[in-house]
């Protein structure tokens, strides 16, 4: 669902901004339902999400949010610029949270993201989605090696050695057919290690071509609780994905 929508949650009182992007440039995650919000047309997203931002401003300052997570359906880095500089008064001064894929990432790309919309702190979630390699890519089919999962982790203490404020947080799904409760605590575990910490976030099934969803132990649920920075069980607003038309 595209739009501006308040919460108070574990993240702190935060503004939830969904907006519409450009087709995913991997495309090909299994689980994915993203690309039915998505648009080819630049004038199509500008204007769409001219009217989003301006709205989300004036929430922002209702609500006195002081973070603000921008979703896009794909890496945060392929909205176009002018839909970036459009966020400047918005994420100015808060806590901003960015999705990307790794390969989008550098110092470089993340100072740029500084720079511009000068947030107090940059937060890059990044969907790695299961440790096990060849689950995360036969499976779910991120593309992602695990040679990239190291080198995030070595950006990670890059930025930090110069002092940028930034972290990176890895996403976890769980609650999806072919990944093992047993591999959702690993990767939990794993990624706490590497990273700023983890978000799970439950599998809903969208489209008939989807994996099917699994059930959640009781274990897991208290785990995930336990040792996550959030855990998103599916049932907010911007999980209501439709056609942007």
């Amino acid at each position: 669902m595209l739009g501006a929508f308040p919460s108070v949650d574990p993240l702190g009182r935060r503004l939830i901004v969904v907006l519409q992007g450009f087709p995913c440039s991997w495309g090909r995650c299994s689980f994915c339902p993203f690309y039915l919000e998505q648009s080819a047309s630049l004038r199509d997203i500008l204007e769409r999400n001219r009217s989003i931002v301006a709205r989300a401003i004036e929430l922002a300052r209702e609500i006195r949010a002081d973070r603000v997570t921008v979703f896009n359906g794909g890496s945060f880095f392929e909205l176009p610029l002018a839909v970036i500089e459009m966020l400047k008064p918005l994420t100015r001064g808060r806590i901003l949270d960015i999705e990307s894929r790794p390969e989008f990432l550098s110092v470089s790309s993340v100072s740029t993201v500084l720079r511009i919309l000068e947030p107090s702190r940059l937060v890059v979630r990044v969907g790695l989605e299961v440790f096990d390699e060849r689950i995360r890519n036969e499976v779910l089919g991120k593309g992602i090696p695990q040679s990239e999962i190291l080198r995030l982790s070595k950006l990670r203490e890059d930025l930090r050695a110069i002092g940028s404020p930034v972290e990176v947080v890895a996403y976890v799904l769980f609650g999806i057919e072919g990944v093992p409760e047993s591999e959702v605590v690993r990767s939990v575990r794993e990624f706490n290690k590497l990273f700023d910490g983890v978000i799970a976030i439950r599998y809903r099934r969208y489209l008939p071509s989807h994996p099917s969803e699994a059930g959640v132990s009781d274990e897991l649920r208290s785990f995930l609780e336990r040792s996550c920075m959030y855990v998103d069980w599916g049932e907010g607003e911007e999980w209501s994905i439709g056609s942007s038309k």
